[in-house]
Formats: structure tokens, sequence, C-alpha cells
């Protein structure tokens, strides 16, 4: 077997400055796809269910019917990435999420609590994240990794302050009024700001997305042309990868969207369990920068191994231990697995598939993680009704990430191969 060199990771410092402003965009539209996020939605949890007279488990099962939707339409409607030059399609994806904004604000009937759901599911968690990411991975060699961390700190930004900050408007303006608000902002002022951000490519007026050569020197076509979606489709690599990679948005979404059963059968205080979510963020943003690092020096398929084994023990942590005090350190442990998923995943179809069709390459995986984000709290939620506590469960979950930890190893030979045929 060959041996793949180690390429030395540059500064920070050779970003151009057009190169900074188009990292700085994917950390605004990451930052921007939160009013389809459930964290964001989760807020409005109690005003909805009231508003349209729903139980629990009622608003959860529309929930997930809404995410699995959007998840289906964007396994089709994520190809645009390749057709569609990113600021223009960042830009319908905001207005279409502003626009769906609108209509929750004035939904009456649960038929379009439940379309304004799947739409802000789509054109959030799914479309404009799916720009994001694929945006930073076709425009960044040397610093694909880093840009994809930097660009993936809007979430971990909108994550730390926009559900306190929701709190307190719902409750100040009404739920109505805060998802006008958020329609407001989004037209008013993360569209003119990706207008600006975007309004060159890093290599020009009239770049395209290339990768440097080896020796730095030039340029050559986008990579791996030969592998378009329906060649990926009959590719076994991508079966074996894909299981593990929905494993953190599956897992870690159920732990935080289940936190009122996980404290009541633990014996914690839900308010205190609540205010270590700082913890959560900082620990995603950490470790996010940290892989970024690691990703540009050693390659991202060098590190999926790894990628699991704190959201393993997150979850060997929350079913064994007692005291409260062990909620921060499963924070940081969730927050660790978390925060290498952009920059790693991100760089990895790049790195076994080529820029040539990533985006809709991308579409494909990004549609299995926004539902593997339905399905997790979902069938937990089942098991729970079925009489196993999320405590119970943990030891399956944890299991589950041994397991594909275990195969991401053995998978090193096959994605070495991959890499290096990759031209």
């Amino acid at each position: 077997m060959s041996v793949i060199a180690l390429p030395k990771s540059p500064p920070l410092s050779e970003l151009t400055g057009r190169q900074l402003q188009w990292i700085a965009g994917g950390a605004m539209m990451t930052l921007a796809t939160m009013p389809g996020q459930t964290n964001f939605i989760a807020q409005f949890n109690t005003a909805l269910r009231t508003e349209f007279g729903l139980s629990h488990g009622e608003f959860g099962g529309y929930y997930t019917l809404a995410t699995l939707a959007s998840a289906s339409v964007l396994v089709f409607a994520g190809i645009l990435a390749d057709k569609i030059p990113a600021r223009r399609l960042a830009i319908s994806c905001m207005l279409g999420l502003a626009a769906t904004a609108l209509l929750m604000a004035g939904a009456s009937h649960v038929a379009i609590l439940v379309v304004a759901l799947a739409m802000l599911r789509f054109f959030g968690q799914g479309m404009l994240s799916h720009v994001a990411m694929t945006t930073m991975s076709r425009w960044f060699n040397r610093f694909r990794g880093r840009a994809l961390s930097f660009a993936g700190l809007g979430y971990t930004i909108g994550d730390a302050i926009l559900p306190f900050v929701l709190t307190v408007s719902i409750l100040a303006f009404g739920w109505r009024n805060v998802w006008a608000g958020a329609a407001t902002m989004l037209v008013g002022l993360v569209v003119p700001a990706i207008w600006f951000l975007l309004r060159d490519p890093p290599e020009g007026r009239k770049g395209r997305p290339v990768i440097a050569n080896p020796d730095g020197m030039g340029t050559m076509e986008p990579t791996g042309k030969q592998w378009t979606r329906s060649r990926v489709l009959r590719d076994p690599l991508f079966y074996f990868l894909l299981p593990g990679i929905m494993a953190p948005p599956a897992i870690g979404t159920l732990y935080i969207f289940h936190q009122a059963h996980l404290t009541q059968v633990k014996g914690w205080d839900l308010t205190t369990f609540t205010a270590m979510f700082p913890f959560l963020s900082l620990s995603v943003a950490v470790s996010s920068i940290v892989a970024g690092f690691l990703v540009d020096r050693f390659g991202s398929w060098r590190l999926m191994p790894i990628v699991l084994l704190p959201l393993a023990a997150a979850s060997l942590i929350l079913g064994t231990v007692a005291p409260i005090w062990s909620v921060p350190i499963a924070f940081i442990c969730i927050g660790m697995t978390q925060g290498m998923m952009n920059p790693v995943v991100g760089a990895l179809w790049v790195e076994i598939y080529g820029t040539a069709h990533i985006g809709a390459i991308r579409s494909l995986a990004t549609a299995a993680l926004v539902a593997a984000s339905a399905l997790g709290p979902g069938i937990a939620g089942y098991l729970i009704d079925a009489g196993a506590p999320i405590t119970i469960q943990t030891f399956g979950y944890a299991t589950y990430c041994g397991l594909g930890s275990i195969l991401y190893l053995v998978l090193q030979s096959a994605m070495s191969r991959r890499v290096a045929t990759i031209v």
C-alpha cells in the first residue's frame, strides 16, 4: 500500500481577505439556520401546544413527520448547490426561511403548523446548512478543515445565545410576534450581509472552485468528476460510512429533546440541568476549531475512528453516574463529537469523492443527518413509553458508537486507497 504524505498545514495568516469574507459568510449562513433548528423551535413548544391543543406526543409526532418530509425533499433539492452560485442560492433559502417564519406567525390551523415546520426544517436545518458546508468544502483546499470549523461556529453562537433571548422575547411580545421578528431580521440584516460577503468568489470574479496542486503551485480542475451521485449510491463505502455519521444528530439530539424525562429519572433539577448548556456550547466551539486544524494536517479520514468515542463516553456517564456534577462532563463529551462533525465529516466527502459533484453527494448525507435528528428522539420516546428509560437506553447508544469507531478503524485502508485515487 502506498503511503500518503502528510501535507504541511499552512498558517491562517496566508488566508486572503476574500477568503476570510467567505468564511464569515459561511458562519453567517449557519447562524441564519437557527429558525429551522431544534433548539430554536423547542422554545415555542409550550406556546404551540397550548395554541393548537396538542399533547407532547402529538406535537413530537408532527415534528418528526415534518422533519422526515424535509429530508426527503432535500435529497433532490441538494443538487442545486452544484448548479446555482452560492450567494444566489443562500439568499433564496433565507428568503424562503423568512417567508416560512411569517407563515408560522400567522398559523391558524394545525395543518398549517405542520407545513410550516416542514418548511422551516427544509430551508433552515436542511438546505441552508447544506449550502454553507458545501460552499466551504468546494472553495477551500489547504484551509478546508478550518474553513468548515469556523463557518460552523454560527451554530454554536446561535445555540448559546438564542434560547434565552427567545424565552424572554416570547414572554414579552408573544410567540407570533417573535416569528415575525425573526423574518424581519433575516430579510433586513442577514440577506444584505450575505450579498456583501459572497459578492466575489475567493479566486476572483471569474473564479471557479479549483484544487491546489500538491506542490502549492498552479491549479487543476475540480476532482472526482467520475463520482456522480448515481455512482456514489452504488458505492459500498458510502453505506459503511453513513450509519456512524448518523449517530451524533440522532443520539445527541435525543438527550436534549428528552431532557425532562432524563432529569426526572436521574433525580436532577431541570433548571440546573439547562443552566449547564454553556459547557456544551463551549465544547462544540473548541473541538470544532481543533478538529479543523487536525483535518488540514492529517486528513479527515484518519480522524473518523475517534469522532464517536466522546459520545460513547457521554452515554455511559448519563447512564451510570448519579451526581449532578456529571452533567457538565457529559455535555463536554457530547460537544466534542458534535464539534468534530462539521470539519471532519464535511471534509470527508471531498477527500473520498472529490469536488465536482460535492453538492449532490453532500445532499444525500445531509438528508440522512436530518432524518436521524428526527428518528433518534422518536425511537427513544417509543422506548420510554415501552418501559425502557433513557438511563437504560444509554448502554445501547454507547455500544453503537463503539462499534462505529471500530468499523471506521477497519475502513482506514479502504479510505486511504480512495483518497489516493481522487483526481
